[in-house]
């Protein structure tokens, strides 16, 4: 195998980890504050425990807070498991997961980035005994 296209493959594939790794960083950040807020910590102990600046903290603290969907544009599914697989280890209940958001197209020259969605839910109110 030549050097190029040795470094090449491991340029892929790093780069396929880091959009990867990118994606779940920033959706596990904004969970987290989440449930620090809900736990009833303040900002100052969650930017602590966290490592990360306070501003970043009070910027995903906010009521209705949405952040951007970061798509991992040069993922795959076999790196989605694995990253996933790898972050949730200490949790069965996450680990048991195996949901991939995402469908990656390789078509030709082009790649596309669909979301999948896990299904939807109907609510209907219970009626009344009466027949109301």
């Amino acid at each position: 195998m030549s050097e190029f296209v040795s470094t090449s493959e491991a340029y892929r594939i790093a780069r396929e980890r880091a959009s990867i790794a990118t994606a779940f960083e920033a959706a596990t950040l904004h969970t987290s504050i989440y449930d620090a807020r809900e736990a009833g910590m303040t900002v100052r102990e969650t930017a602590a425990a966290l490592r990360v600046p306070k501003s970043t903290v009070s910027r995903h603290w906010r009521e209705g807070h949405r952040c951007p969907q970061v798509v991992p544009t040069w993922g795959s599914e076999s790196a989605w498991r694995e990253a996933h697989a790898s972050i949730w280890a200490h949790n069965p209940d996450e680990l048991a997961d195996d949901f991939v958001p995402y469908e990656w197209i390789d078509d030709g020259d082009k790649r596309t980035i669909r979301a999948r969605y896990r299904g939807m839910a109907v609510l209907r109110q219970q009626s009344d005994d009466d027949g109301d």
